[in-house]
């Protein structure tokens, strides 16, 4: 018995469901929707959630990338410095500058072919002996600014160097921008000391250095310099979060058809100097969502097939045997199981059920045979009941016939004790014949008893004898 709750009571409920091929279609329908609906569910919190994962993790590798970029950049940067630091002709020109050497190893085209935008050479104890700026914008060497030599003169460490294998390299701010800066101590072409002064390099992270990099992570780049007050409210809540955080990195992918990723680059004295931020399209996400709306219309279309074959041979297979069975079993009904049987098509199981059917009819059959012979037999019975009864009501009436002419007495008759006389209803005493001819069917005829004979006669006849010879 099924609570009022489960499934099957709900689906009996339903008045769409009202034969065999409606509730297969229903029940087919509520798959495929359900179906569908599961995958659209999992398609969008699971498989999309996987691509906006994916996207920010091409994010941080492409932030990554630009990392290495720098660092590599770096390196190119401190290799040229580490070849113009070991040779012998700059220690001569420190300690003996000449012009023939400027002219000779400083002209533009050095700055051009080694794209470096700033050469300097250093005494050992931090004086300059030499600092050539050149402006790519005008294409020629410009004086360096008083604010550039001030940052170099205030920060000693990038110019002297105490160590003869010490060097150092990373991002400098100068007043004019950030660059990329590397400083060697100058030995012999041996690599021999004392240190005999300082060469440094540098090249400005400017557009043309920015848009390399940018190109090579296909990003739009912006930079932004913290601690002189050019960064926006934007700038500052992503470097706070980042700091709160403990990361150098942070992804933000806003509802939109573009992503943007934030770094912190630390400067060369190991503090937050500039803030990366890289903008870039969202094509993993935008490939997700393609793959998915495919995937979606794919099972669409792939379901919606399989149910419609699905029902199909279910129809051939199943339901029209069911039907046909449920025609059959109708028309045996209405026609009263006349000699009906029931042909044996469909399935195995169809055909199980019919040859059960048709068992059950020639049972039925048999049955009914055996009961019309006791529903004669019962008539037969009903015959010779009815024919007793109707004799045992003629003696009824008979007998109450005969007792309707009987007149009985019954209770208490007061009767005298010395004449015999019995009183009557009204008060009356009546003689005993009297009474009982009144109140009985009885009818008395005189005689004497020999008692009484021997009484009254008995001083004239012999009262034994005369009884004897009767």
């Amino acid at each position: 018995m099924h609570s009022s709750g489960s499934p099957d009571s709900l689906l009996r409920r339903l008045p769409v469901l009202g034969t065999i091929r409606k509730k297969t279609l229903a029940i087919l329908a509520a798959t495929f929707f359900s179906s569908f609906l599961l995958l659209h569910t999992v398609s969008q919190y699971i498989l999309l959630q996987s691509f906006k994962e994916l996207e920010i993790h091409t994010t941080k590798h492409g932030l990554t990338h630009i990392r290495k970029e720098l660092d590599v950049s770096l390196e190119v940067l401190d290799t040229l410095t580490r070849d113009w630091a070991w040779w012998d002709d700059a220690g001569e020109f420190v300690a003996n500058p000449t012009p023939e050497f400027i002219a000779a190893n400083l002209g533009d085209e050095t700055f051009v072919g080694m794209k470096v935008d700033l050469i300097g050479f250093f005494a050992p104890d931090g004086r300059e002996v030499a600092l050539h700026l050149y402006d790519a914008d005008q294409a020629k060497q410009v004086e360096p600014p008083a604010s550039l030599r001030e940052v170099l003169q205030e920060r000693q460490g990038l110019v002297r160097h105490d160590d003869p294998k010490g060097w150092r390299m990373g991002i400098v701010v100068f007043p004019q921008g950030p660059m990329l800066f590397a400083s060697r101590p100058i030995l012999t072409s041996n690599q021999e000391g004392p240190v005999q002064g300082c060469v440094i390099f540098g090249r400005f992270l400017s557009g043309g250095e920015m848009e390399r990099i940018a190109q090579e992570v296909d990003a739009f780049l912006k930079v932004t310099i913290l601690g002189q007050g050019k960064e926006g409210a934007v700038q500052q809540g992503i470097v706070k979060k980042m700091q709160e955080a403990g990361e150098t990195m942070v992804v933000s992918a806003e509802e939109g058809k573009s992503i943007t990723g934030a770094m912190l680059i630390d400067d060369l004295f190991g503090k937050p100097a500039l803030l990366f931020e890289a903008t870039m399209q969202r094509s993993v996400f935008e490939c997700g969502q393609r793959a998915i709306s495919v995937l979606r219309w794919l099972f669409f279309g792939v379901s919606g097939l399989v149910c419609l074959v699905v029902m199909l041979l279910l129809d051939r297979l199943v339901i029209r045997p069911v039907v046909v069975l449920n025609d059959a079993v109708s028309r045996i009904g209405e026609e009263g199981g006349r000699d009906g049987r029931i042909a044996s098509e469909g399935p195995a199981e169809i055909r199980r059920l019919a040859d059960a059917i048709n068992t059950m009819l020639d049972g039925l059959a048999r049955a009914n045979q055996l009961l019309a012979g006791k529903n004669v037999q019962l008539e037969r019975e009903i015959t010779e009941r009815k024919e007793l009864e109707q004799e045992r009501e003629k003696l009824i009436a008979k007998l109450q016939e005969a007792l309707a002419q009987v007149k009985t007495l019954s209770g208490f008759l007061p009767i005298c004790a010395s004449c015999k006389k019995i009183r009557d209803d009204s008060g009356y005493w009546k003689q005993i014949e009297s009474y009982l001819s009144d109140h009985a069917d009885v009818t008395f005829s005189h005689g004497i008893c020999p008692d009484c004979a021997k009484k009254l006669y008995g001083d004239f006849i012999d009262v034994d004898a005369a009884l004897k010879k009767k």
